[in-house]
């Protein structure tokens, strides 16, 4: 009996090991094992004002930080029985979109490029080829720009609060964004044309997909009751209100402090099983919903074998590229309905004057980068946080990565070692999991 142990994997967020032992030479067992403290982010909340839940929340992720404001804010209005303007919608789309360009710029080539150009970084991809390293800073700092013009900074945002915003870009900021995002689009279809080329095990686990759906819309906020999570394979919907009843968190201590969750079975005795969140469940289940640029990303990428129900987990980086794309076209399309509508529109992101508070629990739910992202908040009657539920997109996928490493086990065996560990690497880079997200 032998055992490797992977300390501390590269490229991904946060800090995590890979245990694995061999039996004659072959994987016998594979452990995906958190080494980041708890954070205690749900506890920290309690006793707070509804007031201050979106600015304690962001700080869950650095990157996903909108995300976490935004649905936070979301869960406050469900319990205080808040409706917003639609342009407070708008802006908060545009306000979490700017997150995932910021996010999938950095995964696709900072984190997960190197695996495929055959380096252990960015560095030496940067000296071969520094155009392509310096269109990847335009798309990150366009990413920024973006969060920082609605949400008033790059990362936690300041400017969203409960029932809208506390300010917004002005026409000249929205149009100047919008002519930016379009001139970058070039870029981001490079990006597809590069991923969609590298060579991909041939690996097919056939999970479970989850994300938001509602007809005819690329879904990233569930905010409006047209918007359900769907199990894609086994043709399941059920409202965010609900997600409790359907997604079940638990704890494996030996595998460190990040909670793993399953998702019940349909048979009423059936154990829950892993489920997969994130860009590869979300072209699966919006790919008529894709903007123009994007959906014909999307249909070139299939030259490359790619197509509309691929369960490959290592495709999760190709879908990304094509969700930058979408991303760069819809908010264009965001900034140019929010300039031509906005000196008619000032006011009505303004947060409500008189807010009754009442004990009640609100839930909400959205798309991060990395997958759906849901929340829970409880409020007392002095309108301060009586419970707190959070369960991150990389808590989700957590059981499924150890899932499919072990699937994946036979293709490794009796590769040489530092071939095997780059390879366990290169699958769990292709989830681009927050291991800090994780253990909120």
């Amino acid at each position: 009996m032998t055992r490797i142990n992977i300390h501390h994997i590269a490229r991904i967020e946060g800090h995590g090991n890979v245990e694995i032992k061999l039996n004659k030479g072959k994987i016998e067992d594979i452990k995906l094992v958190t080494v980041e403290p708890a954070r205690f982010f749900e506890a920290i909340v309690g006793g707070r004002h509804y007031d201050d839940i979106a600015l304690i929340v962001s700080r869950i992720c650095g990157i996903c930080s909108p995300n976490h404001t935004v649905t936070g804010l979301l869960a406050v209005e469900d319990a205080l029985g808040i409706e917003v303007s639609r342009r407070t919608q708008l802006l908060r789309q545009l306000l979490v979109y700017g997150s995932f360009i910021q996010n999938h710029t950095t995964h696709l080539y900072f984190l997960s490029a190197p695996d495929y150009f055959k380096t252990s970084s960015i560095f030496p991809l940067a000296e071969e080829s520094p155009k392509l390293l310096q269109q990847a800073l335009e798309l990150k700092r366009l990413g920024n720009d973006l969060c920082a013009a609605v949400g008033g900074r790059p990362v936690h945002p300041v400017n969203a609060v409960v029932g809208g915003f506390s300010s917004e870009p002005d026409p000249m900021t929205l149009q100047v964004l919008a002519a930016r995002l379009r001139a970058t689009l070039n870029n981001a279809i490079q990006t597809v044309e590069i991923f969609a080329k590298f060579d991909i095990p041939d690996f097919h686990p056939m999970r479970e997909k989850l994300a938001l759906h509602a007809p005819n819309t690329y879904t990233i906020l569930a905010d409006s009751p047209e918007v359900k999570i769907t199990a894609l394979n086994s043709v399941r919907q059920f409202e965010p209100s609900d997600y409790h009843s359907y997604i079940k968190e638990h704890l494996q201590p030996e595998r460190g402090n990040a909670k793993f969750s399953l998702l019940e079975a349909k048979e009423d005795d059936g154990a829950g099983i892993p489920y997969m969140v994130g860009a590869l469940a979300r072209i699966n289940m919006n790919w008529d919903a894709l903007m123009p640029v994007a959906a014909s990303a999307a249909k070139a990428a299939m030259k490359a074998g790619f197509r509309q129900d691929a369960d490959n987990p290592y495709f999760n980086n190709l879908c990304q590229a094509i969700e930058l794309v979408d991303a760069l076209q819809r908010c264009a399309a965001l900034c140019d309905e929010l300039a031509l509508n906005y000196l008619e529109q000032q006011g009505v992101i303004a947060s409500p004057k008189e807010i009754n508070t009442v004990e009640a629990v609100g839930k909400a739910a959205s798309e991060a980068p990395r997958g759906t992202l849901f929340y829970s908040i409880g409020l007392d009657k002095e309108g301060r946080v009586s419970s707190g539920d959070v369960i991150t997109p990389t808590a989700q996928n957590l059981a499924c990565i150890e899932a499919d490493l072990r699937m994946l086990a036979p293709q490794l065996n009796d590769l040489p070692q530092e071939e095997m560990i780059m390879r366990i690497e290169q699958l769990i880079r292709a989830y681009d999991p927050c291991l800090s997200c994780a253990v909120h």
